[in-house]
């Protein structure tokens, strides 16, 4: 569980699950807003760190771009202004077998129940480095080798999210 707005007291928690068997039915219930959480490709996250920083962007935005939080949250994780190219990039396709849930509880709200949901096996989240493709998190983050050879990934990838608006 990680915190975020101190003055809303929302929480978010992110579970990592592999061998899922059911994602185009979850999929499915994504795009009917019938689950309250967003459900990301494991393979673009270097760390839970980088979700926590486009969570705590979209819940403390004055303004949303997107439809509800959780897009919020798949449109923060993209360098991309364009919403429809980041949704598809960091959102689950029907061919994913690995993914990350993220919930989204504000104060008092347990949400967790959406994980009984999942027919796949729940992951310690320190695993996910084993799922993380760095070729494929520099290539959509444009991060050159020359780069990482001053600057850690996470980094990197971080400061993107951060300054997206300013570009």
């Amino acid at each position: 569980m990680f915190d975020l707005d101190e003055d809303s007291e929302t929480r978010i928690d992110i579970k990592l699950f592999k061998d899922v068997e059911n994602i185009k039915s979850l999929k499915q219930r994504l795009m009917k807003g019938e689950l309250n959480c967003c459900i990301v490709k494991p393979t673009l996250i270097v760390d839970p760190f980088q979700i926590v920083v486009a969570a705590n962007k979209a819940l403390i935005s004055e303004k949303r771009t997107t439809k509800s939080v959780f897009t919020e949250i798949l449109f923060n994780l993209s360098i991309s202004k364009n919403i429809t190219n980041s949704l598809k990039t960091f959102g689950i396709e029907d061919s994913d077998k690995h993914i990350l849930v993220v919930i989204v509880n504000e104060k008092g709200e347990d949400n967790s129940k959406i994980c009984s949901e999942i027919h796949g096996e729940e992951l310690e989240l320190m695993q996910l480095k084993n799922f993380s493709d760095v070729k494929a998190i520099q290539k959509v983050y444009k991060i050159h080798e020359d780069e990482l050879s001053n600057v850690p990934l996470l980094d990197s990838v971080v400061s993107r999210i951060a300054v997206k608006d300013f570009l």
